[in-house]
This record gives C-alpha cells, structure tokens and sequence, in this order.
C-alpha cells in the first residue's frame, strides 16, 4: 500500500470520526489533527518508512494535508539517501 493511501486510511480511521478525506482535505484546519494527532501521525510515518521526522520539521504547513505529509516524507527520504 503507498504511503498516501496508508495515511488516508490511518487518519480516517484514527481521527477523522467517519468524515471521508482525501489527499488534500484540510487537516488541521478542520480539526481532524491536533496536537496529540500529530504526534501519533508521526509515529505513523517514522514505524511505516523507517524515516525520523525531525522536530524541526514538526511544522502546521507539513500536516495540513497528507499531500503535504507525503511531500515531506519523500523530501526526507531523497536528503536521507544523499538526494538520489
């Protein structure tokens, strides 16, 4: 399953209380992330892919969407393999 669809289903499960979402439904905008979501979305992605999350990146604008949560873990993933 790539991680896109992993993550849809994790958050739609977990936190999303039945409300469908997509690739770019607004999460945190709309309340479906917060503060304790976050960190377990985290540690979602750090289990699934083997990538550390730095905290540094722990940014509202990497949550928002899991577009943006898969950008940032393929912009992780490229610096951690030297960008190859």
């Amino acid at each position: 399953m790539a991680l896109k669809d992993a993550l849809v289903h994790y958050i739609q499960e977990n936190m999303a209380a039945g409300t469908a979402i997509d690739e770019s439904t607004p999460l945190i905008d709309r309340g479906i992330i917060d503060s304790m979501g976050l960190m377990q979305v985290i540690m979602f992605i750090e289990e699934k892919t083997g990538i550390r999350i730095p905290d540094d990146e722990v940014l509202p604008d990497n949550f928002q969407t899991v577009g943006s949560i898969e950008a940032l873990v393929d912009r992780l993933g490229k610096s951690r393999s030297g960008g190859r």
